[in-house]
């Protein structure tokens, strides 16, 4: 299967599965919503974007001893809502939501361009 929902989803529910009651978790994720507004439909209709999935597909070429070897990198992003679910379904109670990008991180709500956004999750101390 290639869902990427419950890829995330199964590593979310096995990172909950190891912490201890009332541990925290803070994790980032790519922010849809920035790569939304960098797309077009062109770049729909030639792959480099699903709006479905959310998933972006970008290619590189790397020269290695053997050659040129080319990448294929598929990104997917998470807008605020959906996260939040994501969390919920793994079992989490979600603190907070906010913006960010590597090296700008605050306590302030999502810019619509930003690379990031970063959730602050914590594991119930009851079991459920």
């Amino acid at each position: 299967d290639d869902d990427p929902m419950k890829h995330d989803l199964s590593i979310l529910n096995n990172i909950y599965s190891v912490l201890k009651p009332g541990a925290k978790l803070i994790l980032t994720v790519i922010n849809a919503l920035a790569v939304v507004r960098k797309h077009s439909q062109k770049d729909v209709v030639e792959g480099r974007f699903d709006p479905i999935t959310m998933v972006e597909t970008s290619s590189e070429e790397y020269n290695t001893p053997q050659g040129k070897n080319k990448v294929v990198l598929k990104e997917r992003g998470y807008v605020p809502t959906e996260l939040e679910l994501l969390f919920r379904q793994a079992g989490f109670n979600v603190n907070h939501i906010w913006g960010g990008t590597a090296g700008n991180w605050g306590r302030r709500p999502i810019d619509l361009d930003e690379i990031e956004v970063m959730i602050i999750a914590q594991k119930s101390y009851v079991s459920a």
